[in-house]
C-alpha cells in the first residue's frame, strides 16, 4: 500500500488552516497514534511556515509545494519553495545563549528534533521529513 497526495498554495499565512486540515486528512486513515499525527501535523506547518516566509518572502506569485507519502512503515512529507533556497549549517544555534529568548529561529531545529529523518534538496529549496509508523 502506497498512498500519496500532492498540495499547492500561494505563499501566504493565510493557508495555515488548510495545510493543518490536508495533512490531518491525509493521516486520518492511516492509524497512527495521536502524538504522532500531532507531532506530523506541527512540523509540516513548521516547514511551509518557513517556506512562506524565508524561502518566498510571503511573495503571492510564488507557490509552495506539499507532498504527502504514506507506506505500511513511513509518511514522508516534503515542502518546497520557489525561493534561493538555504543551507541548514548557516542558521545560528537556537540554543545558543545570545538566541535561546529569540522570537524566532527554532522551526529547523524544532523539525529535526521531531522528524526522524530529514533531508534538504534541490539547494535548500525542499525539505523531506520522514517519520516511522511500524515495524
Amino acid at each position: 500500500m502506497r498512498l500519496h497526495r500532492q498540495l499547492k498554495l500561494e505563499s501566504s499565512l493565510e493557508h495555515m488552516d488548510n495545510v493543518v486540515e490536508e495533512t490531518d486528512q491525509f493521516l486520518s486513515p492511516l492509524g497512527l497514534d495521536d502524538e504522532l499525527v500531532y507531532n506530523i501535523v506541527l512540523v509540516t506547518t513548521e516547514a511551509v511556515t518557513n517556506a512562506i516566509e524565508h524561502g518566498n518572502g510571503h511573495d503571492a506569485s510564488k507557490s509552495v509545494h506539499i507532498r504527502y507519502e504514506a507506506t505500511p512503515t513511513l509518511v514522508e512529507v516534503s515542502v518546497e519553495d520557489e525561493g534561493s533556497g538555504f543551507a541548514p549549517t548557516d542558521l545560528p544555534n537556537p540554543l545558543a545563549e545570545e538566541n535561546i529568548l529569540a522570537d524566532g529561529g527554532r522551526g529547523v531545529y524544532l523539525i529535526e528534533e521531531i522528524a526522524d529523518e530529514v533531508v534538504y534538496e534541490n539547494g535548500g529549496r525542499r525539505v523531506v521529513m520522514r517519520f516511522k509508523t511500524g515495524s
